[in-house]
């Protein structure tokens, strides 16, 4: 589902030459009312310790580059990352040639906030930086230090830039910290100036000669953040006697692990990169919400959007973090009661509950918001509120839900149809463990019309029109609207938002109809549509950029309820890391073709639009990755290795989960592990509530024996009881 219209995307053209877009970065003032410290105060000792400012190269541009009004900040070659602290007001893009950018917009301004006015703020980074070939990573392969290496004058380069949180005066901050660290791998003396950006206060006063062998490293910090007080920014001094960079980076460090280790960990997959992402992204998520306000992006989209809200607090919550769980909730409850850009969120609601509950047990909450509005009455909608809503939407032909924009076009789109249900189905079940009768049973009722509904306008549409697959729209062949064009990933939307043909069945819905025999198929016929035009495994983009998107691997999520198509969420996720990343881990929402001419090594898109990172595109990415790997069935069982490639499934190949949330405040271990034609499967940690169903694709007809449980051969599974710690299962053929 593309979100790029007018009030939701800025539009961005392609490139432009680099001078120009430095020269636009270099217009860009600063209100000293609203700048952190040092942006003035320590120019001066920061001139001192690096070159006179004439000599001064402008850094790598880090800023909303594009034509007036356009909000979306991002470097020379359309790269953008974040940096900063959890819950910060403002994080920090961070862009490909070590330099970032700080805002200082108002309250109600900024970029993607919705306002018209220009963002202001100032880049800081280092003009030794020289568009060579550079590589860009996160420190330790998830840190939020993100590191830009390159080499000049005979030296090699690495700028480090993290944020930490700091407390001076009694007053908390976020701090930049950077790093320019000049390795001199010659046999004479270098000398290299970094080149700081005023601002930039010098937290050490190394030298710019390098002896040969040595490094010599270069560090500095700037405030940006005052997680939304009024109090003053610290001085210079007070910033650079607070600690230097190594003590920031281990508490950064520490900090981010410590959280990480609250949330299912993947800990090994035969693709490391994936693990990196996982934790990446929700390390990105937590730095691009402000409190409890669960952002879409730190630029571009600097704002809330009641479906995104939704999708990534069911990330959250699936991952099993619940901190601060009930002022998410309720935020997210103002957040669908007040934002009408989009239906769809308010009818997702109940789902979002669901997880929750059945991920901790907390049933008091739910009671307590079940049939309760907020103190601001209807804009904040009880749980029941919102099921009842979808009743009163039903408004298209033969009972289907109403027209919408929900992809950025009107029509009677599938995807409201299935995302209704999935709200119903929640509803429905969160009714029974409060133990009201009467709307489990009205939820039940409402689920069966509207299914029947669906089907029956869904069946009519595809013989009509002699489809063999699931059409964008109820109403209308892909041939007729915005799907026309194979490139517009729109033409999965169906089997994205909703989730209703997995998530359903986890929560127990009955499921019929093309929704569920098409999946198959519509996979085929969209990717057929796309050979020769894109690589494989990218399901497209949006106007006007059409090469992928950061919702590629959520496309997948229905894949897990198919045949053939199990392991799709994967392998599109796989396909954004290889070849969509316009920052380390981070996505644009729609993305251009790659540029050749970037000097970040490996294949990135030369643009995008929307923000990067994406958070929401980042919480599909790491929901059907972790359900991929195990899933939690409302009714105890669980679901393991569903979605796993079978070139996963060789010799050697480990995968192994810790800390995996199940029900009621529990949480296990697992790991698979191949050796030939033998998988073993080895739960630790406390045993889930129901059986455990292990189902790779890989077991489907090719299932000799097993050494504990009851096999399944046709359909793949092995269920064993919650009381089996191990279990081999043994291949009739290797994969």
């Amino acid at each position: 589902m593309s979100l790029n219209d007018e009030n939701h995307s800025s539009r961005r053209p392609v490139r432009t030459a680099a001078a120009g877009l430095i020269a636009g970065a270099l217009a860009l003032g600063v209100s000293g009312a609203l700048a952190p410290p040092g942006a003035g105060a320590a120019a001066s000792s920061t001139a001192a310790a690096s070159s006179t400012a004439a000599a001064t190269a402008a850094p790598y541009s880090c800023a909303p580059n594009g034509p007036a009004g356009n909000q979306t900040i991002y470097g020379t070659f359309g790269d953008a990352s974040v940096i900063g602290w959890t819950g910060n007001t403002q994080a920090v893009t961070a862009c490909l040639g070590g330099s970032f950018f700080v805002d200082t917009s108002p309250a109600d301004g900024g970029p993607g906030s919705g306002s018209t006015a220009a963002v202001t703020g100032t880049t800081y980074g280092y003009g030794v930086y020289n568009d060579t070939a550079t590589t860009w990573t996160n420190a330790d392969g998830y840190l939020p230090a993100l590191v830009t290496t390159f080499h000049s004058g005979g030296a090699r380069i690495s700028i480090t830039n993290f944020g930490d949180k700091v407390t001076i005066g009694g007053h908390a901050y976020v701090a930049i910290y950077s790093r320019v660290a000049v390795t001199n791998p010659t046999a004479q003396t270098l000398t290299i100036d970094p080149q700081a950006s005023p601002g930039l206060i010098p937290l050490n006063s190394a030298p710019d000669s390098v002896p040969p062998g040595q490094t010599v490293d270069h560090d500095y910090v700037v405030a940006s953040d005052r997680f939304g007080g009024s109090y003053p920014w610290p001085s210079a001094s007070a910033l650079a006697a607070a600690g230097g960079f190594d003590q920031h980076f281990a508490h950064m460090r520490g900090y981010w692990n410590t959280q990480l280790a609250g949330i299912a960990q993947i800990r090994t997959l035969p693709d490391q990169s994936l693990t990196d992402a996982y934790r990446t992204g929700f390390i990105y998520t937590q730095i691009i919400r402000a409190g409890d306000e669960l952002k879409t992006g730190a630029n571009g989209y600097d704002k809330e959007f009641s479906h995104d809200v939704i999708g990534i607090l069911a990330n959250l919550f699936t991952q099993g973090y619940v901190t601060g769980a009930h002022g998410l909730l309720d935020r997210a409850r103002y957040v669908i009661g007040t934002q009408t850009q989009y239906d769809d969120g308010v009818w997702t609601y109940p789902w979002v509950w669901a997880i929750y509950l059945m991920k901790t047990g907390d049933l008091s909450f739910v009671k307590a918001n079940f049939d309760t509005e907020g103190p601001a009455g209807a804009t904040e909608p009880s749980i029941e509120d919102t099921a009842h809503l979808i009743a009163t939407d039903r408004t298209g032909p033969g009972g289907i839900m109403e027209e919408t924009n929900d992809i950025d076009a009107n029509g009677y789109w599938t995807i409201d149809n299935y995302e209704a249900l999935m709200g119903l189905a929640a509803y429905r079940w969160l009714a029974q463990q409060i133990g009201n009768t009467a709307q489990a049973s009205w939820a039940a009722s409402e689920y069966t019309s509207l299914l029947a509904a669906t089907n029956e306008t869904l069946d009519a549409t595809i013989s009509a029109s002699h489809l063999n697959y699931l059409p964008c729209s109820m109403t209308e062949p892909n041939t007729d609207n915005r799907c026309v064009n194979a490139e517009d990933a729109n033409w999965a939307a169906p089997f994205l938002f909703g989730r209703w043909a997995w998530d359903g069945y986890l929560f127990g819905a009955p499921l019929s109809g093309p929704g569920i025999s098409l999946i198959d198929a519509t996979y085929d016929y969209g990717f057929a549509r796309l050979a020769g035009k894109l690589p494989p495994n990218t399901f497209g983009g949006y106007p006007t950029q059409y090469y992928s998107t950061a919702y590629n691997a959520g496309y997948g999520e229905w894949g897990l309820a198919s045949t053939r198509h199990r392991d799709q969420g994967i392998l599109s996720y796989e396909f954004m890391i290889s070849n969509g990343q316009s920052g380390p881990y981070s996505w644009w929402e729609s993305q251009q073709f790659p540029n050749p001419g970037s000097p970040w090594t490996g294949t990135h898109p030369e643009a995008g639009n929307g923000s990067s990172p994406h958070a929401w595109g980042i919480a599909n990415a790491n929901m059907v990755l972790l359900d991929s790997l195990a899933a939690q069935r409302s009714d105890g069982s669980l679901i393991v290795g569903r979605g796993v490639p079978g070139s996963w499934v060789a010799t050697g190949k480990v995968i192994s989960l810790a800390n995996f949330p199940t029900t009621g405040g529990h949480h296990l271990g697992l790991t698979v592990r191949t050796s030939g034609a033998s998988v073993t499967l080895t739960l630790t940690g406390q045993p889930p509530a129901g059986d455990v169903l292990f189902q790779l694709p890989a077991f489907v007809g090719n299932i000799a024996s097993a050494s504990a449980g009851v096999v399944s051969e046709s359909t793949g599974t092995v269920t064993l009881a919650p009381t089996v710690h191990t279990v081999t299962v043994h291949l009739k053929h290797a994969e």
